[in-house]
């Protein structure tokens, strides 16, 4: 059975004027013709034979429908951890979600941000989930959990530590690489990052901790939303996860509060 949201290699089988039947992981599935990039665009039309990446939108129906289409599969890499965190970590009933500006955020840190970081944004707004992992978000009122503002004061204070003679995770040894901060865990201190990558999109960059009260480095090959996921539902893989239930108390387990409920605050 194919799974919603998740994207597959295809090939082509058969075209018709309706659409292209695929198959993806040996399972037939069909891509409606407006789903096909040369629908919209100069690229040529289908023909069996032909290979690409498609993701699936309704799993349901027979054969199950997917799309090549590149906004589609952004889209999509945006629901598969967030739909499941909403259903276990509900949003909080009158919804602190943000409608952000991303495109001049994005212009001032100079990165198009992940796609489910921003569903999560617009769903949940920032805040902390089960009880210890915030979620920065743009506009914060308190510097310490605004998106911008952490990210250049953190990469001072990294430039500053390295500079020191800290010693700086490999992965960063790549040119053009930079890390963003995402998430902070409290009490601990630790910072969540992405590590952004030249050429790697941004559904699939790396989340890199940085322990708050050391050098050490972690890294983890899943995106922010599915770290979330995997903190909440204690499934996740990080060495400084791995006592989370005794880290968490029994009520906040599956319970997100947004910063307007915890620090009276609001988004600028």
């Amino acid at each position: 059975m194919l799974i919603q949201h998740h994207e597959y290699d295809v090939v082509v089988t058969a075209v018709a004027s309706v659409g292209s039947a695929v198959l993806a992981d040996g399972r037939e599935g069909f891509i409606d013709q407006a789903k096909h990039p040369s629908w919209w665009s100069d690229t040529p039309r289908a023909a069996a034979g032909d290979r690409m990446r498609a993701v699936v939108l309704d799993a349901t129906r027979t054969p199950p429908r997917l799309s090549a289409l590149p906004s589609d599969i952004r889209i999509a890499r945006s629901l598969r951890h967030t739909e499941p965190l909403e259903r276990l970590c509900p949003p909080p009933p009158l919804s602190s979600g943000r409608d952000v500006k991303w495109a001049a955020v994005e212009e001032e840190l100079g990165v198009v941000l992940p796609a489910d970081y921003k569903r999560l944004v617009g769903t949940y707004g920032g805040g902390v989930f089960a009880g210890l992992l915030w979620l920065l978000e743009p506009g914060c009122t308190d510097a310490m959990y605004d998106l911008v503002t952490q990210t250049a004061e953190r990469g001072e204070d990294l430039a500053g530590f390295w500079d020191t003679g800290e010693a700086k995770p490999s992965e960063l040894d790549e040119e053009g690489v930079r890390v963003v901060p995402w998430g902070y865990v409290e009490g601990a201190g630790h910072v969540l990052y992405w590590l952004v990558r030249p050429g790697v999109e941004p559904e699939e960059w790396t989340v890199m901790l940085n322990e708050g009260r050391g050098p050490l480095w972690e890294a983890t090959p899943v995106s922010c939303s599915r770290f979330v996921l995997d903190v909440v539902a204690g499934t996740t893989t990080s060495y400084y996860f791995a006592d989370v239930d005794e880290m968490v108390d029994p009520e906040d387990r599956n319970r997100f509060r947004s910063h307007a409920q915890i620090l009276g605050l609001t988004a600028s």
